[in-house]
């Protein structure tokens, strides 16, 4: 606990704002990505110092922090429209195989959750993945279906497309 709370108290403490956030816990780990606004006066070392130390307090690893400047690419596609489901027994490659399809197909992955499962008294991990997809205009959530159909086949997973609800 708390995490979240100190990282966003460094974040504060330079003045800075955080405008976009994504917070999940991992296989028994935090996972966080977050975009913050900035002073343009920021001094970017500071900050790093600041969240080292805070990760020393915790026990935990910052990967990364980069400044993101005006020119830097975003994506300012359309909105996701259906959602991908994707289960079967956990082997390596699920999310490559089906995400590959997907960019292959111009389709935009919006959002992607996934997770282990196992089963009482089953030695075999079942794997579940939810994509919220955007795809190109005209693009049927049967069509989706069609293009996954090999992976899934290939792969061993039951794969359904249906419309996201708002």
């Amino acid at each position: 606990p708390g995490v979240l709370a100190a990282i966003s108290g460094v974040v504060t403490a330079h003045g800075a704002d955080v405008a976009d956030a994504r917070a999940s816990l991992l296989s028994g780990h935090v996972g966080l990505l977050l975009v913050v606004e900035a002073p343009d006066d920021l001094d970017v070392g500071v900050v790093r110092r600041d969240l080292a130390q805070v990760a020393a307090d915790l026990g935990i690893e910052v990967m990364a922090i980069d400044p993101l400047s005006a020119s830097t690419p975003r994506s300012d596609g359309p909105d996701a429209t259906l959602v991908v489901t994707v289960t079967g027994i956990d082997h390596p490659g699920i999310v490559h195989s089906v995400t590959h399809q997907l960019a292959r197909n111009r389709i935009n992955v919006c959002d992607l959750q996934a997770r282990r499962i196992k089963d009482v008294g089953d030695p075999a991990a079942l794997y579940a993945m939810m994509l919220e997809v955007a795809p190109p205009p005209g693009i049927t959530p049967q069509q989706i279906e069609d293009l996954l159909r090999p992976v899934a086949g290939e792969r061993e997973l039951e794969i359904s497309v249906a419309p996201l609800d708002d």
